[in-house]
């Protein structure tokens, strides 16, 4: 093992000392000075393997000792330390890594030992790769390709191309792939693309390299889309997106592009269908002749991507003029985005201003889970990279689709074991929402399944018997493969099910319609799905129904129960009772569906916990909850949102009456008032609005409504102890 050498450069004797002591402490041998005369005599006798220098020095700040070096050409280990903060640490290190410097780490004062250690010891690439966004290679090869081998090899097609897949950030689903050129000379071997694109657009010969590439490019796209199509677990096949890189010296020659055009509708690839990928400061070089001739592809069809995100000046009002679909995120922020606030802060700036701008977001460079959790927690639409997948050869494809598949499937299995919610009893907070969807569908059989490795297991089920299937039957296991709905129209005819055992044989399952659900980190867990035992169709705006049905079961999921629970009652607080009743009136204000509210109070709570003490005046409450959830239906909300305020909301279906519910209970009040002493019988007021009238509302103002018709309801009958009936018609 040869000698590790430290230098420190730093004015300050004592943290000298300090990072001296570590250092010694890790087996380096260590010179320490406090001026940068010193420093340099020392660097060219001692040739130390790393250094560690701070920014703030008084005759030669660090940036000028950094440049030096890098003049010098100086390839030891560089650590640099300051009290500055962060940011300007990490423009420092940019100003090193565009040096041509080894930056292994930044450490800001006062820093932890055990953080310097980690840095002298790490055998992670070095920071200047990262900040600039890739793992520098040697290049023995760039002094001896020419324009004539570039040429000869494009004429020869010598330049073929390599897919790196593109998914959705939080789903995983594939979306598409960016066609890469690669040129594997004979004689010197694998030439860097950076090498020969250069020498392409200095030697004219880069409109001709882009022609070949979407030669070969779009044949292949074609016919992998028709492979995904004949597949019935990847209907999504059509949205699939092919990038190609281009030249910004390529945008003035319209007939490269009519060629292009031309040969997208040789092989059949619809135009929306190829992002056109365009570096950023190639879009904005002459910006008004980008933005001809970048609009008129965009009215041909052509998707537009701004690529390199970030590392430009643009401002951002060219930005807006530009008719780009999609922003990609330069990968040096994505790369460093563990280590650098600031990366973290641009990443987020970029993503907000795309999606302001109604543009997708795509991230590259993601070479780990930690970066790509966080691009799902601020939102990114898409993800490329090392940790998604490699560039490979077409005829590799197909071994990176099944790898990934596996790969998913695992991370979708633990995060389902994560969860804890397999074979656990049943909740009213599910079976609300499974009733809810029979009664809106009119169907006999609702379901919300889980899926294991193994077998399909019903977290809510109305109209089944069984509590869980075999995993090869069941009908989730290909919604699970969907973004959004499956549906089967008759079971009986599709040849994935046509043979199914519940299909031949009971409950002889004909129609199906299933909406995939997820944890909130993105995988796939189960479905709410719907059946039928007669064929059937679903329109358009009933699969959004289902789809807002299955947003609430992952909403359930999420939550935390115990923090929407009235622990008293068993019902939902005002907390939980309020997060469910707006989905639900989002749900009314989207399908054109009614919903009525009701608001009770119980009108002698006070006088029964007055006269006989806290715990009647509870078992009183309690009462009165068992008698809402038994009047009620189980798709009902109820809650319990103040001491004795009790609120219900409903949604109206052609067989819903609130009148009829509402006599029923005074009813069943009545029956009970008469198992029990007169001193605890329970005595309310109810006041009811519905949505019939509003065209939009929100349920603040139906509290309100219904407050105000309880209110009248006291003033008109509280004296005599009796239930009145006040309407607020809307």
């Amino acid at each position: 093992m040869s000698e590790h050498k430290l230098l420190i450069l730093d004015d300050d004797e004592l943290t000298g000392e300090t990072i001296r002591n570590v250092a010694e402490y890790a087996g380096m041998s260590v010179q320490v000075t406090t001026n940068a005369t010193a420093f340099f005599n020392l660097l060219k006798e001692w040739e130390p393997s790393h250094i560690a220098l701070d920014l703030i020095m008084p005759e030669m700040d660090g940036v000028e000792v950094l440049g030096a070096l890098g003049e010098q050409n100086i390839t030891a280990k560089i650590i640099i330390t300051s009290g500055v903060g962060q940011q300007v640490l990490q423009a420092a290190a940019r100003s090193a890594a565009a040096h041509g410097l080894n930056i292994v780490g930044i450490l800001p004062k006062p820093f932890n030992p055990k953080a310097f250690r980690e840095l002298i010891d790490s055998p992670s690439p070095n920071l200047t790769d990262l900040i600039d966004g890739q793992h520098t290679t040697g290049r023995p090869n760039a002094l001896t390709i020419n324009a004539n081998d570039l040429a000869k090899a494009i004429k020869n097609r010598e330049i073929t191309l390599a897919y790196q897949p593109k998914v959705g950030c939080t789903s995983g689903t594939l979306m598409g792939f960016e066609a890469l050129a690669r040129w594997h000379h004979a004689d010197y071997g694998f030439i860097a693309p950076d090498i020969f694109i250069a020498i392409a657009e200095r030697h004219n010969l880069i409109d001709d390299l882009t022609l070949l590439i979407f030669e070969q490019a779009l044949p292949w796209f074609s016919q992998f889309c028709q492979q995904q199509h004949q597949t019935p677990t990847t209907p999504q096949a059509s949205q699939l997106i092919c990038s190609i890189n281009i030249s910004a010296l390529s945008l003035r020659n319209l007939s490269l592009f009519n060629q292009i055009e031309a040969l997208c509708h040789l092989h059949n690839v619809k135009l929306h269908s190829i992002m056109l990928e365009l570096t950023e400061t190639g879009a904005m070089d002459d910006p008004v002749a980008s933005l001809d001739i970048l609009t008129r592809l965009r009215m041909k069809g052509f998707q537009l991507s701004i690529d390199d995100f970030g590392t430009g000046f643009s401002s951002m009002l060219q930005l807006v003029r530009m008719p780009f679909s999609e922003v990609k995120v330069d990968k040096s922020f994505v790369m460093t985005a563990q280590q650098s606030r600031e990366s973290r802060l641009v990443i987020q700036a970029i993503i907000e201003l795309a999606h302001s701008l109604d543009m997708k977001v795509i991230a590259e460079g993601i070479e780990d889970y930690p970066t790509l959790q966080f691009l799902q927690q601020l939102g990114c639409d898409k993800a490329q990279g090392y940790f998604i997948g490699r560039p490979v050869p077409a005829d590799k494809v197909n071994e990176w689709l099944k790898q990934r598949k596996l790969a998913l499937e695992q991370q979708r299995l633990k995060a389902l074991d994560i969860l804890k919610i397999m074979d656990t009893p049943a909740e009213q907070r599910f079976d609300r929402i499974t009733r809810l969807a029979k009664r809106m569908f009119d169907v006999p059989i609702a379901l919300i399944t889980l899926l294991d490795e193994d077998r399909q297991w019903f977290k809510s089920k109305i109209g089944m018997d069984v509590s869980e299937t075999p995993r090869e039957h069941a009908f989730c296991s290909y919604t699970i493969e969907q973004e959004k709905c499956l549906v089967v129209n008759d079971a009986s005819l599709d040849s994935r099910f046509s043979d199914n055992p519940y299909v031949v044989n009971p409950p002889y399952i004909r129609f199906y319609a299933g909406f995939p659900f997820r944890a909130s980190t993105g995988e796939k867990l189960g479905s709410l799905c719907l059946i039928d035992t007669k064929p059937r169709y679903i329109s358009e705006r009933e699969t959004k129904l289902l789809g807002e049905l299955a947003l609430m079961v992952e909403e359930e999921i999420a939550a935390n129960q115990l923090l929407c629970e009235d622990h008293l009652t068993g019902l939902l607080n005002r907390r939980g009772f309020e997060f469910r009743a707006n989905h639900i009136l989002k749900l009314c204000r989207d399908q054109d569906c009614e919903a009525s509210l009701i608001y009770f109070d119980l009108d002698n709570f006070k006088y029964i916990n007055d006269l006989h003490g806290p715990q009647a005046g509870d078992t009183a409450l309690l009462q009165f909850a068992k008698l809402l959830n038994r009047t009620f239906r189980e798709s009902d909300l109820i809650g319990r949102i103040g001491g004795d305020e009790f609120v219900v909301l409903m949604v109206n279906q052609s067989d819903t009456d609130p009148s009829a519910i509402l006599d029923r209970l005074s009813n069943t009040v009545d029956a009970y008032n008469q198992s029990i002493h007169s001193d605890i019988h329970l005595y309310y007021s109810f006041g009811i609005t519905t949505t019939k009238a509003l065209s939009d509302y929100d349920l603040q103002q139906l509290y309100n409504l219904a407050d105000e018709a309880l209110y009248k309801n006291k003033q008109h009958g509280q004296q005599l102890n009796m239930t009145i009936t006040v309407n607020s018609e809307l």
